[in-house]
């Protein structure tokens, strides 16, 4: 079985502590092509525009730390269509509440033929809510309310826990 040659590595990022050193290159850089309606290639754009910022500026704007990428986004993990119906019902209700649009929460679901769907809502792997579906279509919208409920009133509990119990000396996940 032969392997495709191995092509040589054009250049090195390191990123430490919000600051950006490109390595020299080890090979020379291949002409890189222009997209359309501009006037020079992609990576001398990305170049002046981290000289002008400076590296750690730029860096720390879009990546700080303790804070995570996205925020508000509810990820879908259901598989049947009860589970789906959960899921744009619970994600219908979090969009009216504050707590709910700042918090990345995941929705799981377990079918069973016998039991009906397990579903649970979770942030972090830490499950918020819990529930067995019915098999009627018409009870998933109060389990979704209630769901959303039960999450709202979890998080602003946590939220002043935290906030009580907040000692730098320990991590969060110490607390």
């Amino acid at each position: 079985m032969a392997f495709p040659p191995k092509t040589p590595a054009i250049g090195i990022v390191l990123i430490t502590f919000g600051s950006l050193a490109l390595a020299e290159p080890q090979a020379p850089a291949p002409d890189l092509p222009t997209f359309p309606g501009e006037s020079q290639p992609l990576q001398s754009a990305i170049e002046e525009r981290l000289e002008e910022e400076g590296a750690g500026e730029a860096l720390s704007r879009q990546f700080r730390l303790g804070e995570p990428g996205l925020s508000g986004v509810i990820v879908d993990r259901t598989i049947t269509m009860m589970g789906k119906t959960f899921y744009r019902r619970f994600s219908q209700l979090s969009q009216d509440s504050h707590i709910l649009t700042s918090t990345t929460l995941s929705v799981h679901e377990r079918p069973d033929a016998r039991w009906g769907s397990q579903i649970w809502v979770s942030e972090n792997n830490r499950i918020l809510f819990q529930a067995t579906l019915p098999p009627r279509q018409s009870d998933i919208d109060r389990y979704a309310e209630a769901a959303a409920e039960q999450v709202e009133q979890l998080l602003v509990q946590r939220s002043i826990m935290q906030a009580l119990e907040s000692d730098p000396d320990l991590a969060d996940d110490e607390i």
